[in-house]
């Protein structure tokens, strides 16, 4: 869980929703199910006697258009100080292990765009992009709206 907090710390500049109330105890809790579910994984990686980073998977569909599986990527945190040295790597690998022994043929994964370091390791892994979620606030887009109400007649029908 002290891999999570960090890992919580880092993502918080990049965050526009709030975490929600109970989030910590909610992810312990995943965290013990996943150690439960055949389709899932939870993976520390250790030097010497102390944990130095972690990660987990899922079996998921990652497409409404199709049935394959693939294994979610996701939790990954290194320590700081073991940054470079392949421990994400290493842990993508045994994910990507996991994957195929459950049929799936892809991993994926989701990182804030602003995670320039992440992006990075990913990319040197052969991540690729696929989607790009984009988020505006509500007031600014219906601001940027006002303007065009005046030049053209829009109606919207709620169907």
């Amino acid at each position: 869980m002290e891999f999570f907090r960090q890992l919580d710390r880092l993502q918080a500049p990049w965050r526009v929703f709030p975490p929600r109330a109970g989030l910590s105890e909610e992810m312990e809790g995943r965290y013990v199910a996943i150690l439960r579910d055949r389709d899932a994984i939870l993976l520390m990686a250790e030097e010497g006697a102390g944990p130095i980073g972690m990660a987990a998977g899922h079996v998921h569909k990652p497409s409404s258009m199709s049935e394959d599986l693939a294994v979610e990527l996701s939790s990954v945190f290194v320590l700081p100080s073991h940054r470079g040295r392949g421990v994400a790597r290493a842990l993508a690998a045994q994910v990507a292990t996991f994957a195929r022994a459950r049929g799936a043929h892809r991993v994926t994964l989701k990182t804030f765009a602003q995670n320039e370091e992440a992006l990075a390791a990913w990319d040197r892994m052969g991540f690729i992009p696929r989607t790009i979620q984009m988020t505006a606030p509500v007031d600014a887009l219906v601001a940027s709206v006002t303007p065009l109400r005046e030049r053209l007649s829009v109606e919207v029908q709620k169907r």
